[in-house]
């Protein structure tokens, strides 16, 4: 094979059928149709010799071959994307990049009103696009480059990462404001009586394999581990409408405080302390090596630093 007769697009083809393994969906990942995307792969199995992917019952799985050159291919491309960023000058009042971050819908919750208010002083031309990944999937993303930064309580990216601490967190109990039984105050036999709603990372299974991978699965290992238990009624992947069914219902939930007190305003809810001593969290935003150095993800990063380092979202 000559290296020179291959065009880069085929490879960044290549790169996105392996993320994908969908012809459709590569090419949407890239900026090309369905037959474009085909023919693009047509010529890169002529120049290979390899079928590169062959269909199978899911989608299209890469042959051995295709398996052997991905990290390379990989590799290549984010070292090529790194000094291209990096050769030019980033001007964030001129810049319309689109920067890529992971977030859970409490993170959007959180850091979006603000952050978007500010870009819109500072950066009108900058686009976020916002990922809601399962946590076990983090770690790929960042690596590859599809996502610039992480921020949240993430402690399955603790290493091999760079990392900075925003602000410290705990949890506290959310409920409706006219609760029939609880008052001004939460015991904890009221707390263990009680129904509860639990917040489920959306495409996180939650199992013994995947503690640690988000506040609700750090609350609910303390109980465990202090012999404290709690009926869990509704379990649901996003915290969005948890609001409105605790105004509906006489459930409780457990959730970040910073999230509760930006509720607190305009829902009819109320939040109480827990009965029992929870640790404090930390929240943090995490980037790849191969990011470290791009001026523009360090002014995003910069970005997040000034708006929630200490003193968190909550406060002005």
């Amino acid at each position: 094979m000559n290296i020179e007769s291959i065009d880069l697009n085929l490879l960044v083809a290549f790169d996105a059928m392996m993320q994908e393994r969908n012809v459709t969906r590569a090419g949407l990942r890239v900026g090309l149709s369905q037959p474009s995307m085909s023919h693009a792969l047509t010529r890169l199995r002529h120049l290979c010799g390899d079928p590169l992917f062959v269909r199978v019952k899911a989608g299209m799985e890469p042959t051995p071959f295709a398996q052997r050159i991905a990290p390379s291919v990989r590799a290549g491309l984010a070292i090529m994307r790194a000094g291209l960023e990096e050769a030019v000058a980033f001007d964030p009042a001129r810049s319309e990049r689109i920067f890529q971050i992971l977030l859970s819908d409490i993170g959007e919750v959180v850091y979006l009103p603000r952050l978007m208010q500010h870009l819109k002083k500072v950066a009108p031309g900058v686009g976020l696009r916002i990922l809601q990944l399962p946590r076990e999937s983090y770690r790929e993303a960042l690596e590859s480059g599809d996502a610039d930064l992480a921020v949240g309580f993430l402690p399955g990216l603790s290493a091999g990462f760079y990392q900075q601490r925003l602000f410290s967190d705990r949890h506290v109990c959310l409920l409706r404001s006219d609760h029939p039984r609880i008052g001004a105050s939460l015991g904890l036999q009221s707390f263990s009586d009680e129904s509860h709603i639990m917040i489920e990372p959306a495409g996180t299974r939650y199992s013994r394999a995947s503690l640690h991978s988000s506040t609700t699965t750090l609350i609910e290992q303390y109980l465990e581990k202090n012999g404290l238990r709690r009926h869990i009624a509704l379990r649901v992947p996003h915290f969005t409408i948890v609001p409105e069914i605790l105004a509906a219902t006489e459930l409780l939930v457990v959730i970040p405080g910073t999230v509760a007190r930006l509720m607190m305003p305009w829902r009819h809810v109320k939040m109480l302390p827990l009965p029992f001593e929870v640790p404090e969290f930390e929240v943090k935003q995490f980037w790849h090596e191969r990011s470290h150095q791009d001026a523009g993800t360090r002014w995003l990063r910069g970005v997040f630093a000034e708006l929630f380092l200490e003193k968190g979202p909550h406060l002005p």
